[in-house]
């Protein structure tokens, strides 16, 4: 055999070098909502804990720092980084994507989104909304190939003030 071995995520085993994705479990939720605190104006911890357990978030952890799948005592390491996701018909709706502030542009959102669609071969296309002025948001969503489907006025009211968004799709096929 040539090459890391693929796990059923579709992420690769390069020896501590990239990310691990894995399937969030209740004991990851305390960092999850830091994170999503991080992430976002009004975190909904409800749809966090839901997504969690029913088995709709992944989560990435740093491997290189944590000593490997299971760090000291078989303990396992922590996340820095999750999205939600839930599958419908032919598209994977992404609902939320976040990654701890220190640990962004090292490749954890490139591999959580590749893990979701390696989750879901049957599908179509992945989407999700984010909000119209978020260059930095969109700029990346482009380079893993998404693109803008439609305009969403007054989209977002979670800050007291409305924001327009923007439904943003990746083709899967």
């Amino acid at each position: 055999m040539t090459g890391a071995p693929t796990d059923p995520d579709g992420t690769r085993d390069t020896g501590g070098a990239l990310p691990v994705v894995r399937r969030a479990t209740d004991d990851d939720l305390s960092r999850l909502r830091a994170i999503q605190a991080a992430a976002f104006p009004d975190p909904n911890q409800t749809l966090l804990r839901t997504g969690v357990r029913a088995g709709l978030a992944l989560v990435a952890t740093d491997r290189a720092a944590a000593g490997g799948t299971d760090g000291p005592s078989g303990l396992r390491p922590e996340p820095v980084g999750y999205t939600l996701f839930t599958a419908d018909g032919e598209t994977v709706y992404v609902a939320e994507l976040a990654v701890a502030p220190g640990h962004r542009r090292r490749g954890h959102g490139r591999r959580l989104l590749a893990a979701v669609a390696a989750r879901n071969p049957d599908h179509a296309a992945l989407r999700l909304t984010t909000r119209a002025d978020n260059e930095r948001a969109r700029a990346f969503y482009e380079s893993v190939g998404f693109r803008e489907a439609q305009q969403l006025p007054d989209h977002y009211d979670d800050t007291g003030e409305a924001a327009d968004g923007v439904l943003l799709v990746r083709d899967l096929e």
